[in-house]
């Protein structure tokens, strides 16, 4: 009796071994993509192989439609002696009204414990090829709208335009839309980001020839309950959603209650500060700094430069020493304090950020930077600044001096120069000195000749009219005459002295014009003389007339 229970525990354990090394027999099946499609359109044909370890099969497509095969893919393997399911496709055009037939052959193998099953397959699918029909040019909405909202105005399909009301703690809203035709494509739906105020969002339906439609829906995110704050005399209102606004270093993100309204905000565990997002009237987003026992805002700021990051703060009263004043860093407008109006040393008050530590700090604007403050540096300021003072007023002192001298030099300069302009004369400049001391002397014998025969006149004058032994003939004659030639002889002479004035207001004559003075003063003095011979010719007949009586 044991023994045959022995036996029998055995064949239930081998019988349950050879069941667990059959595997299922490999297969092949054919699908398409569709049924039916249309002249001129593509269809797909997959090749669904399972439990197979390898195979080899040919493919090729029939009727209507050309150039349509399975082509190497049909031989292959799984690559581990394993069997694996596998799926290979073809993509046939149809040509022509009719039907497409996809047909393989062939065997698969397939691993069975030790074993390798070889399985013959044959079989085909067959697709409808219908005339092609018109394009559709339905491009309409079946309808649309923003999940868990109500869009105004009711849908219409000929209505293109869409708006819907969303709290201000929203930031994100879903698009939905549904189109008429199947042929139609549709675009715009989905998830969308919203911020305050107005977004618009498209959703745009293109027929199946191609024309589009554009649908518009805006989600105004409003805040119906807003809460207005005044900060330095400007109106605010404290912001519901801070999805755009960047994290300020060393603070995290919390909620806090403001009039009963949880408000997203900031908080730094170091610095203490819990801060707010603010809009003002144009818009302009900015962080606050909260003061929850007495319910007060003061406008946050950040300034980083050489790796420290402060926080700007308003000063009260001027340090000993300084007059409180005002600064702009990064076109923000802060207290600061100054030496005087016009004083390059600034001065402001701020927190580290980092460690939450109070201090004054020298801002230098040319390389926005900023050094920790202390009493011993601005002695060192000051000390320095003496040392450039005392600089430049000594330097000015000797420029002083040196243009001085400069001056004085230049007032002796152009005496020496002239100077050594006269001393060389060149040869031409030696004859014009010659001709003009010739020219002088001329002068003075023309002067002296023309005062002798004055003298000699006047003096002939004076005998004839003692004389009354002259008729009345020769008198007349006589004073007609004498007059006309003393006139003429004085003519001649100014008319001389002329000449020579001119030549002495010449500052620099050539010796052409030397030369031609020379000559009118030859000429003129050749006309005194003959003047002076027609004179003394006249007198001379006369003479011997007295001796004949």
């Amino acid at each position: 009796m044991k023994i045959v229970k022995k036996i029998g525990i055995v064949s239930i354990i081998c019988l349950i071994c050879s069941t667990l090394n059959v595997s299922a027999a490999g297969s092949a099946s054919i699908s398409a993509s569709a049924n039916y499609v249309e002249e001129g359109n593509r269809v797909t044909f997959y090749i669904n192989l399972k439990n197979v370890a390898a195979w080899d099969l040919t493919g090729q497509g029939y009727g209507a439609t050309s150039g349509c095969s399975l082509g190497d893919q049909g031989v292959g393997d799984s690559g581990t002696g394993s069997n694996v399911n596998k799926t290979l496709s073809v993509t046939c055009t149809a040509t022509s009204v009719g039907q497409i037939s996809f047909s393989i052959s062939g065997n698969i193998s397939s691993a069975s414990g030790n074993n390798i099953e070889k399985t013959t397959v044959s079989t085909s699918k067959i697709v409808v090829v219908t005339e092609p029909r018109e394009l559709d040019t339905n491009n309409y909405l079946e309808s649309i709208g923003v999940k868990d909202y109500k869009i105004t105005p009711a849908f219409n399909k000929d209505t293109m335009e869409y708006t819907v009301d969303v709290p201000a703690t929203v930031n994100k809203v879903t698009i939905e839309a549904e189109k008429e035709s199947s042929y139609a494509t549709l675009e715009g739906t989905g998830e969308k980001e919203v911020d305050e105020g107005a977004n618009t969002f498209e959703i745009k339906v293109t027929s199946e020839t191609g024309v589009e439609r554009i649908y518009k829906i805006t989600v105004n995110v409003k805040d119906e309950n807003p809460i207005n704050i005044t900060i330095d005399g400007e109106n605010y209102t404290i912001m519901k959603n801070l999805k755009n606004v960047e994290t300020p270093s060393t603070y995290e993100t919390t909620t806090i209650k403001i009039n009963e309204f949880d408000i997203p905000a900031f908080y730094s565990e170091t610095l203490g500060y819990t801060l707010v997002g603010v809009k003002n009237s144009e818009g302009t987003q900015l962080l606050a700094i909260y003061n929850e026992e007495n319910n007060s805002y003061t406008l946050y700021n950040e300034t980083q430069s050489n790796q420290l990051l402060l926080y700007i703060m308003k000063i009260n009263e001027a340090k000993e020493g300084f007059i409180k004043s005002t600064v702009t860093i990064n076109d923000i407008t802060y207290d600061c304090l100054k030496l005087n109006d016009t004083s390059n040393f600034i001065l402001i008050h701020a927190m580290d950020i980092v460690t939450g530590e109070e201090d004054y700090y020298i801002y230098d604007k040319e390389n926005n930077s900023y050094v920790l403050y202390n009493d011993e540096l601005m002695n060192m300021y000051v000390t320095e600044t003496e040392k450039y003072k005392q600089v430049i007023l000594y330097g000015g002192i000797g420029a002083v001096v040196v243009i001085f001298i400069l001056l004085i030099i230049c007032m002796r300069k152009p005496k020496r120069q002239k100077k050594k302009k006269i001393t060389p004369e060149s040869k031409e400049e030696k004859e014009v000195r010659i001709e003009k001391i010739n020219v002088q002397k001329q002068k003075q014998d023309e002067e002296e000749l023309a005062k002798e025969i004055e003298e000699k006149l006047n003096k002939k004058e004076s005998t004839k009219a003692s004389k009354n032994t002259t008729n009345n003939k020769s008198k007349t004659k006589k004073k007609e005459t004498t007059p006309k030639t003393n006139t003429e002889v004085l003519n001649k002479v100014n008319e001389a002295t002329q000449i020579i004035e001119d030549f002495e207001k010449t500052t620099a004559l050539n010796k052409e014009d030397l030369k031609e003075v020379k000559e009118q003063s030859s000429k003129t003095t050749e006309e005194l003389e003959a003047t002076m011979y027609d004179l003394f010719k006249e007198d001379k007949p006369k003479k011997r007339k007295k001796k004949k009586r």
